[in-house]
C-alpha cells in the first residue's frame, strides 16, 4: 500500500510544479505581450503629436491671415508697427501652444513606455517566482515520500 501514497506524493509534487512553470511561461508571455501594446500606444501617441502640431499650426496661419485681411481692410499697412508686433506676439503664441502639446505627448509617451516596462519586468519576476514555487512543490513531494517510509 505505500506504493499507493508514493505514486500520489510523486504525481501531485510533478503536476503541481509542472502548473507552476506553465502559470510562470503565462504570466511571462503576458508581460510581453503588454509591453508590445505599450510600445504601440507610444508610436501612436508620437502620430498624435504630430497631427496636433500640424493642426495647431494651420490654425496659427489661419488666424495670422485674419489678422493680416482686419488690419489691411482699416487701411493700416499690417508689416509695420503694432501690426506686425501683433503678427509676432501670435506667432509666439502659437508656438508654446505647440510647446506645451508637445510636453503633453511627451508626458503620455513616457507614461506608455514605462508600463510597457514594469509589465515586462513584472511577467519576468512571476515567471522565476513559478520556478521557485515548482522547486518547493518538488520538495514537499519528496518529504511527503520520505515520511511515508519513515
Amino acid at each position: 500500500m505505500p506504493e499507493v501514497a508514493v505514486i500520489a506524493a510523486v504525481a501531485g509534487a510533478g503536476v503541481s510544479a509542472y502548473s507552476a512553470i506553465q502559470q510562470g511561461k503565462i504570466a511571462e508571455q503576458t508581460g510581453k505581450f503588454n509591453a508590445a501594446l505599450a510600445s504601440q500606444e507610444a508610436e501612436t501617441i508620437d502620430i498624435s503629436q504630430e497631427f496636433e502640431e500640424r493642426e495647431t499650426r494651420v490654425a496659427g496661419r489661419k488666424l495670422r491671415a485674419r489678422q493680416l485681411l482686419q488690419f489691411a481692410s482699416g487701411g493700416v499697412v499690417p508689416t509695420t508697427g503694432t501690426p506686425l508686433l501683433v503678427q509676432r506676439e501670435t506667432g509666439a503664441d502659437v508656438e508654446k501652444e505647440i510647446g506645451r502639446q508637445k510636453f503633453g505627448f511627451g508626458l503620455q509617451k513616457q507614461r506608455a513606455f514605462s508600463r510597457g516596462r514594469f509589465a515586462k519586468a513584472q511577467g519576468k519576476a512571476l515567471s522565476r517566482a513559478s520556478r521557485f514555487q515548482a522547486g518547493s512543490s518538488l520538495l514537499t513531494g519528496a518529504y511527503r515520500v520520505g515520511s511515508i517510509y519513515n
